[in-house]
């Protein structure tokens, strides 16, 4: 099993885990949260870590798409400034063969 297969195949399981606990205690009434705080915390924190993630995964994928165009924009600019040199250059040829 590859690194991706195994990310996608727990992160089907902690979202299957996540729905599974929302329904469970989908009913819990504030009273009933209060009188046992941390059975809720026990199992609400890796479930906002695991979307915290998801988040941080979404977020990855745009800095690395922004990195990419960042890149070839660059590559734009560089190739730009050397046709822009050439043209300079040709253009203080024809001036200077001009002028004699």
């Amino acid at each position: 099993m590859t690194a991706g297969e195994r990310d996608k195949k727990m992160d089907q399981i902690a979202s299957d885990a996540a729905a599974a606990f929302c329904l469970k205690y989908e009913h819990a009434t504030k009273e009933q949260i209060e009188a046992a705080p941390e059975a809720y915390l026990q199992y609400s924190i890796p479930y906002l870590t695991v979307r915290t993630l998801h988040r941080l995964e979404a977020d990855s994928r745009r800095i690395k798409l922004f990195a990419i165009i960042t890149g070839v924009l660059t590559f734009v600019l560089v190739a730009l400034t050397i046709v822009l040199a050439g043209y300079a250059l040709r253009l203080d040829r024809v001036i200077h063969s001009l002028s004699q």
